[in-house]
Formats: C-alpha cells, sequence, structure tokens
C-alpha cells in the first residue's frame, strides 16, 4: 500500500473493472447490513442477450435509490454509453445527503467523466472536505488524472479485499457502528 493508512481517502487501483466493481459493491453493502452508515454509488453490471455490452446502473447505497447509467444506442453505435443527466442525478442525490452522519462513502469509479474534469469531481472533493473515510476505484488509465485531483491527500492500493480490509480496520469500519469511535480527521482541516 503506498501513503500507508493515514489518509480518510483510499484510491484502489485497478485494471479489471468488472472485479472493482464486485469487490468495492461486495464489502460497500456488508458494511451497511453490519450497520455501517455508508453512503455513495457502487455499479451494477446486467448482461443483456443480444448485447456485446453490458447495462451499468449504480445504487447509492444510503437511500438505496438506483439509476440506470447505460444508454442503448444500437448494436452499431459507438463512443460513451453513459447518461451524463443520469449521473448528474445520482450526484445531486449523493451531495444532498453528505450532510448525515455518515461513517463511509464509497464511489466506485474516479472513471473518464471524472478524469476529464467533470461527473462525481465536486462530490469527491465535498467529501473529503467534510473528513468522511473515502474509497473509490480508480482505472489505472485514469490514474495519473486521479493523482493531480487527490494531490496527494489519498491512500493508494491494488485492488485487493486484503488491502481494502487493512484500510477499513484502520479507520474501525469493520465492526458494527455502534462498537467504534469516529476517526479523526485533523489532518485535513487547513
Amino acid at each position: 500500500m503506498i501513503g500507508g493508512t493515514s489518509s480518510n481517502i483510499l484510491a484502489m487501483a485497478y485494471s479489471d473493472g468488472f472485479a472493482a466493481d464486485r469487490l468495492i459493491a461486495e464489502t460497500a453493502y456488508r458494511l451497511r447490513d453490519d450497520g455501517v452508515k455508508v453512503a455513495g454509488l457502487v455499479q451494477i453490471n446486467t448482461d443483456v442477450p443480444g448485447r456485446t455490452k453490458c447495462d451499468m446502473a449504480v445504487e447509492e447505497l444510503y437511500t438505496r435509490t438506483r439509476f440506470q447509467l447505460s444508454e442503448y444506442r444500437g448494436p452499431a453505435a459507438r463512443g460513451c454509453r453513459l447518461d451524463h443527466s443520469r449521473l448528474a442525478n445520482a450526484a445531486g442525490l449523493l451531495i444532498a445527503i453528505l450532510d448525515q452522519d455518515l461513517d463511509l462513502i464509497v464511489i466506485n469509479k474516479f472513471g473518464k467523466v471524472e478524469a476529464e474534469g467533470g461527473g462525481l469531481r465536486d462530490l469527491l472533493g465535498r467529501a473529503a472536505l467534510l473528513g468522511i473515510p473515502l474509497i473509490v476505484g480508480v482505472p489505472y488509465r485514469n490514474l495519473d488524472q486521479w493523482r493531480i485531483f487527490a494531490a496527494g491527500l489519498a491512500d493508494e492500493c491494488e485492488l485487493s479485499a486484503a488491502a481494502l480490509e487493512h484500510w477499513l480496520a484502520a479507520k474501525r469500519l469493520t465492526m458494527a457502528a455502534g462498537d467504534r469511535e469516529r476517526p479523526t480527521t485533523d489532518h485535513l482541516r487547513p
């Protein structure tokens, strides 16, 4: 792990998006089921018969609201399938609940849209300023842009259940919410 576990932000670098989606979502759901107050977006991929690409949706963890993100534009369509307005709606919902007493925020991907300056960047910045522990999946192709955006304030690790559990344990986020104290966020304050 680069940077140890001193930051309230963990960037998990990956090359396999499906594996990242699965690990991040399974961890977030388990924590939520264990009583951790978790918000954020996890990706749900659904295979569709007759299509080469799956449908993409995200679920906001705190409200359990789902947003269909991909749009089917026909078999000959090229380029991005992401519906930017739906991503903006998901981000707006998440921004509106940041004032809840959250223990953790999970964002499945710092994707192409974020690397280019849009998408969930504002949300990520606001969450970081609040000092709430934050997990972000980062594809290797976007790692340089992530590092510029995070400005050295994030721990980094390869996509790994063990590394994720180690970071969560350091943040005291592996037991029921009522059995732990909130970690300090003093290092994020100006």
